[in-house]
């Protein structure tokens, strides 16, 4: 698992609900509403060295199957 991943689990996402949240190498770098405006802000701050991680942080109730 990447490290992002890993730190995006353990994060209170309670403050980012309906949003994108956008992480590099463990750390949250952004968040939005906007999906576009996550992928570039993470792009930017990951840069070539590590994978940007963007997820969307759902409501408890909503499973993804």
């Amino acid at each position: 698992m990447s490290r992002s991943y890993e730190a995006f689990m353990r994060l209170d996402t309670s403050r980012y609900l309906g949003e994108f949240v956008g992480m590099c190498d463990g750390k949250l770098v952004t968040h939005s509403k906007s999906f576009d405006e996550v992928y570039e802000a993470t792009k930017k701050a990951c840069g070539s060295r590590y994978v940007p991680f963007i997820s969307q942080v759902l409501p408890a109730e909503c499973v993804i199957v």
